[in-house]
């Protein structure tokens, strides 16, 4: 017998066109993240000579993110420094430019199965919950140049709501995290690249980055 569920779900007063239409999105961006990827492993097995580069844009931009991730980001745009979803930045005091073009990649998302049902003496609908879920959907994010201060001026450079900071900034400084191996890079490329006979590992004998482990 499920649980009586009585939280408001998000999009709950969705018709069912804007339901069909969201969903049509999601699995838009799911599918353009996947494709990201691909790319990128292409790009990387056709030029090993970027995979270094890869490795510290990787360190830079993946955060809580996989390194599947940050290779569809590569792909996207190889020039951002620090990622993260529109309503992270606003926590942050920055929002989103409007013309600013997205980046997909993919997200772990798991909740509650809900069932509704009709209530036959009251003619509500009601919620309850039948089991859980889990899997991965498209989520969009934005590199910090996509973004503006939002309510005030930007506290390291004294911009104004709506203005885009200057290069100078320290607003943009990449945070840089710890940095994949090769190894770890070639396990990936060769996972996405398996139809395709996989991926060659003879760049893991080039000269290594200051900093890899040896």
């Amino acid at each position: 017998m499920g649980t009586k569920y009585t939280r408001k779900r998000p999009r709950a007063d969705f018709t069912p066109e804007e339901r069909a239409a969201y969903k049509a999105l999601k699995a838009a961006d799911k599918q353009a993240a996947i494709h990201a990827r691909e790319v990128g492993a292409a790009l990387l097995s056709q030029s090993s000579e970027l995979i270094d580069a890869f490795r510290i844009y990787a360190a830079r931009v993946m955060g809580h993110r996989t390194l599947g991730n940050a290779l569809g980001m590569f792909a996207q745009n190889p020039r951002a420094t620090r990622v993260d979803a529109a309503f992270f930045w606003v926590r942050q005091g920055r929002m989103v430019r409007k013309d600013a073009e997205p980046m997909l990649i993919l997200a772990r998302r798991k909740g509650n199965r809900v069932e509704e049902t009709t209530n036959e003496e009251t003619g509500e609908t009601e919620q309850t919950i039948e089991g859980k879920w889990s899997g991965w959907t498209g989520q969009r994010v934005f590199d910090i140049r996509d973004t503006v201060p939002k309510k005030n001026p930007c506290p390291h450079c004294g911009t104004q709501p709506g203005d885009t900071c200057p290069d100078s900034c320290q607003v943009y400084a990449p945070v840089t995290g710890p940095l994949p191996s090769r190894e770890e890079v070639a396990e990936l490329l060769d996972s996405i690249l398996r139809d395709e006979g996989g991926f060659c590992l003879d760049f893991l004998d080039a000269e290594p980055l200051d900093g890899d482990d040896e």
